[in-house]
């Protein structure tokens, strides 16, 4: 395992369980609320959500709109976030640390929501990072990013204004799909992949100019009896794959930069 970056460009990170649809999660609430208080997350709000599922009536499609409610559980700096879903468990961080801080600070979370509900499988285990590339005054980004990273954008004439890539790779049974975006700006974040009030480290939050925003989302799929030894080891699995990829994509130029003291 590689040596942990002084100043990694780690912005935000999600650990996520899905698990057996819990259709009376409301009655567990307290409980689960209560243990999470005390282990250092007192911070609890709710959210409604609908989304609409089509259903056949007749021979026709009928969208149907159903409510899911999600409980946020959050620590008082606003730095890590549990969010509780029917079926999903997800932990978020804007102070990621080390992983092996992130991914005991997750399964803790996740051990007290069992003992509690008493879960039955896993259906997917995911861990995700978003990280922030931009170089330091006077720097340029292409020596951040390796060739294969930064597209087709300077050979196509023109000033390049935007970038995005995409690949899916099957690495064992974890699922990789990587992401690397290049813009003009300010941080961003993904559509889909919101902090919900967190708040971002300040070294990030100021950042503006040409950047990369490396998003790597690592899985593994199957239903599985729920077991946490098992969630770890598919945690360790994906944190792994997710290393290698995140060193393929950047230089040693980008790592020895974010190794300064």
């Amino acid at each position: 395992m590689s040596k942990p970056l002084k100043n990694p460009p780690v912005y935000f990170t999600v650990a996520q369980v899905r698990f057996n649809t819990l259709l009376k999660l409301s009655e567990y609430l307290p409980p689960i609320q209560d243990g999470l208080r005390r282990a250092g997350y007192p911070a609890f709000s709710t959210r409604s959500t609908v989304a609409l599922q089509f259903n056949v009536q007749e021979g026709q499609t009928v969208p149907q709109p159903i409510a899911h409610e999600q409980y946020f559980f959050a620590n008082v700096e606003q730095t890590h976030s549990f969010v509780l879903g029917a079926d999903a468990l997800t932990f978020q961080s804007t102070n990621y640390g080390t992983y092996e801080r992130f991914s005991d600070a997750f399964l803790k979370g996740l051990a007290l929501v069992h003992d509690v509900v008493k879960l039955d499988f896993t259906e997917r285990v995911g861990l995700r990072y978003l990280d922030h590339v931009s170089p330091k005054t006077g720097d340029a980004l292409d020596r951040y990013l390796t060739p294969e990273a930064q597209g087709l954008g300077a050979r196509l004439g023109g000033q390049p204004v935007h970038s995005l890539l995409e690949m899916l790779n099957a690495v064992g049974n974890v699922w990789l799909r990587s992401r690397i975006l290049t813009q003009e700006g300010g941080l961003a974040f993904p559509p889909d992949l919101q902090p919900e009030g967190m708040l971002v480290d300040a070294r990030f939050a100021k950042a503006n100019g040409k950047h990369a925003i490396i998003d790597t989302d690592g899985f593994v799929q199957g239903r599985e009896l729920f077991s946490l030894d098992g969630v770890s080891n598919h945690l360790s699995s994906i944190h792994d794959v997710i290393s290698v990829a995140f060193r393929a994509t950047v230089t040693p130029h980008a790592l020895a930069v974010w190794d300064e003291e």
